[in-house]
């Protein structure tokens, strides 16, 4: 690819670069991202419902730029950064008279396809993963090329390989599946590496980097290990209810112009020496969450691990074009959209619906001025939610690692609170419309009593969401 259309590709790459730092900057706090963050408030060896890399990068970030946005999603824009640098490295190794236009290409589906534009946009866990997985891809990739061409391949390669493997694995569990991928590739394909030490080294280095995990498990009980086992996973009332959400999270944030072009890269015949062991860890990656849908529900980004191993690779397979033409169109609009949606007003808000997650992004500055006025009128124990979501909301707007929660449900927060130690006492007690008071946490004390009550309205003046502050008299733990 050159001329006019290089221009076009490399002039729709600036503009969705520009795009993103603007969301990244201006973006209020999304859902779960200010869990993260409260994780790194508390440092450990790990948490309960991920490995601790995020944790660990937000930790620092705050240690060094103070508790605000900018120190939230700075380790997001480097990794976002490190991202363009993987496709690029992978691109050139890639080779060819057009690896300018093969990176060119790739760059815009990245930017254009929504589960890399939602991943990269926000502080949650699967920024670190897929950019530790797409540096994995690319030592891996180097080794199995000069493997294909006849060489040995560079132990340095193997090695660092697998030491982003195991920082992946430090995001999210799931990374193993790349690490399952390689070894069935290696198994099937290239079985006279496995009389090699230097593999085994490798394996080595990626399980060891999980010791901080294994060790917070092995001290409570295996607590993180069980959850994602079995904890979140509370089965299906009718068999295809998991699989059903899980193929519509494909179409719309993977978008179907892709489906086509993802099948021929996992069972054509390969255009690219050395990229077999990417499309093993796609088919076993897929299969295995395809499998768990028919037992839980079961997320899309679930199987990121199958569309990163994708992605340096999938513009060989993207024929014919207007099926990128498409992807750019409905990608790039919803690039745009969701950048205003949580950056400027709720555009998901359709004829009355509000998504709690658009919804939580606005409306905190009114709900904390009017908390901090409480807490010098009343002799405050604590402060709470009702939920680990709107508990790290609640404290990140008030810039207070001692919020907590109160849900029945374990979460990490069960790790910082301790209800014991808290009994008696007067609590100020964050609502709103999403997580409502119910009797479960009202019977927690002897009295609740409204203080303030604030409607959350987008620029056009829809209701989205009603945030009430109460004064929670008497905690009772055992209430």
């Amino acid at each position: 690819m050159a001329g006019p259309w290089l221009r076009l590709v490399q002039i729709l790459c600036v503009l969705l670069f520009a795009l993103k730092l603007a969301q990244l900057a201006l973006a209020g706090v999304f859902m779960d991202e200010s869990y993260y963050w409260m994780w790194g408030q508390h440092p450990a060896l790990s948490y309960y419902d991920h490995p601790p890399l995020n944790a660990w990068l937000l930790g620092l970030s705050s240690s060094l730029f103070g508790w605000n946005l900018f120190a939230l999603r700075l380790p997001v824009a480097l990794t976002f950064l490190a991202d363009i640098l993987a496709l690029w490295l992978i691109a050139r190794r890639i080779g060819g008279d057009d690896w300018r236009g093969h990176f060119w290409l790739t760059l815009l589906l990245f930017f254009v396809t929504p589960l890399f534009w939602m991943v990269t946009s926000f502080g949650l866990p699967d920024h670190t993963l897929l950019t530790a997985l797409l540096f994995s891809i690319y030592f891996f990739f180097r080794f199995f090329q000069d493997r294909a061409n006849g060489a040995e391949g560079a132990t340095r390669d193997l090695l660092l390989g697998a030491l982003f493997l195991g920082l992946a694995t430090l995001s999210k569990y799931n990374a193993a599946f790349l690490g399952v991928g390689i070894g069935l590739f290696v198994l099937f394909n290239d079985r006279a590496l496995m009389g090699q030490l230097r593999l085994w080294l490798a394996a080595l280095l990626a399980i060891a980097m999980q010791a901080p995990v294994v060790v917070w498990n092995l001290t409570t009980r295996f607590a993180s290990w069980n959850f994602i086992l079995e904890g979140r996973h509370n089965g299906l009332a009718q068999r295809f209810d998991g699989v059903y959400p899980l193929l519509l999270g494909i179409l719309v944030f993977i978008l179907p112009f892709l489906i086509w072009p993802m099948g021929k890269f996992a069972i054509a015949r390969s255009k690219i020496p050395g990229i077999g062991f990417a499309r093993s860890a796609f088919i076993v990656s897929t299969l295995a969450i395809v499998a768990l849908a028919f037992t839980t529900l079961t997320l899309f980004h679930w199987n990121l691990i199958a569309y990163a191993a994708m992605l340096p690779f999938l513009v060989v397979y993207l024929r014919p074009r207007w099926l990128f033409g498409l992807q750019v169109l409905v990608g790039g609009a919803l690039a745009v959209a969701l950048s205003v949606n949580y950056s400027i007003t709720p555009v998901s808000n359709v004829r009355g619906w509000a998504d709690e997650g658009t919804s939580w992004v606005y409306g905190w500055d009114e709900i904390a001025a009017a908390t901090a006025t409480a807490r010098s009128e009343h002799e405050i124990g604590f402060i709470a939610a009702t939920d680990y979501t709107t508990a790290s909301l609640f404290a990140f707007a008030l810039r207070d690692r001692d919020v907590v929660s109160l849900a029945p449900r374990q979460d990490q927060y069960d790790y910082w609170f301790d209800p014991a130690a808290h009994a008696g006492q007067d609590a100020l007690l964050y609502v709103d419309r999403w997580r409502p008071l119910n009797d479960t946490i009202r019977r927690k004390f002897d009295t609740v009593d409204m203080l303030a009550e604030f409607p959350v309205r987008t620029l056009a003046g829809d209701e989205i969401n009603i945030q009430r502050l109460y004064l929670a008299k008497g905690f009772r733990p055992d209430g």
